[in-house]
């Protein structure tokens, strides 16, 4: 989250308190009241636009896959191991060079490469499941890895759509911003034309981080994008 932007959401959220807890002030005002509800309304939003920006974080995506990688090629390697133990056992060459892999074999491996082996592994283990019962390889193994294999592949080429989904909630919450601005602007208009009432004033305009009072400058209407 930016560091500008985070700032803005916790003083508008600070702001809502601040008018809640003085609403015997300015509550018999409609137009007054219209507006914090706009405020209200806009901070939910920008929190969704945190939340769906968060989320659609390609680092915190690839970090994710990377972890799901690691857990999926150990599984595979134990799976190799017991397959090797078996073709050492009747001498069967074919399957023990096949099984004959490292687990940082497969780190080292592009994606792509990695998982093709790893399809590979998991179709000789089926070939052979009737011989290798006894050696702790069962059809629900390899079925649970096959569906993990299935996740991944799905997951790899998805990190483009993670990025716009990303730039798509950035532009929001500037959006979001903009027009909360206009907002708690319009408020510290109707609060100083509709309130005579320092204390009020002074704490308002101290949340909204404005030194002394109010200097109104002229603010653009945002323009809404149907």
């Amino acid at each position: 989250m930016d560091l500008k932007a985070k700032t803005f959401w916790e003083m508008e959220k600070e702001s809502i308190s601040y008018v809640h807890k003085n609403e015997n002030l300015w509550s018999k005002w409609a137009v007054i009241a219209a507006n914090v509800n706009m405020l209200e309304a806009n901070e939910g939003e920008l929190d969704g636009a945190f939340k769906s920006q968060d989320a659609n974080d390609p680092g915190g995506y690839v970090a994710r896959k990377n972890e799901l990688l690691e857990i999926f090629f150990h599984k595979i390697y134990r799976l190799g191991r017991k397959l090797l133990l078996y073709a050492k056992d009747t001498q069967d060459q074919l399957l023990l060079n096949e099984a004959s892999f490292t687990e940082s074999t497969l780190h080292k491996l592009n994606e792509k490469q990695a998982l093709l082996r790893c399809h590979g592994i998991l179709q000789r283990a089926n070939e052979y499941l009737d011989k290798t019962i006894g050696y702790g390889i069962t059809a629900e193994e390899l079925k649970a890895l096959t569906a993990d294999l299935a996740q991944l592949e799905t997951l790899q080429p998805s990190i483009g759509l993670v990025t716009n989904d990303r730039k798509s909630a950035v532009r929001s919450v500037k959006v979001l911003i903009k027009e909360g601005s206009f907002i708690l602007d319009k408020l510290d208009d109707g609060f100083e034309g509709f309130l005579d009432d320092d204390n009020f004033l002074d704490g308002w305009f101290a949340v909204r981080k404005i030194k002394g009072r109010h200097i109104y400058s002229k603010i653009k209407v945002p323009v809404t994008v149907n």
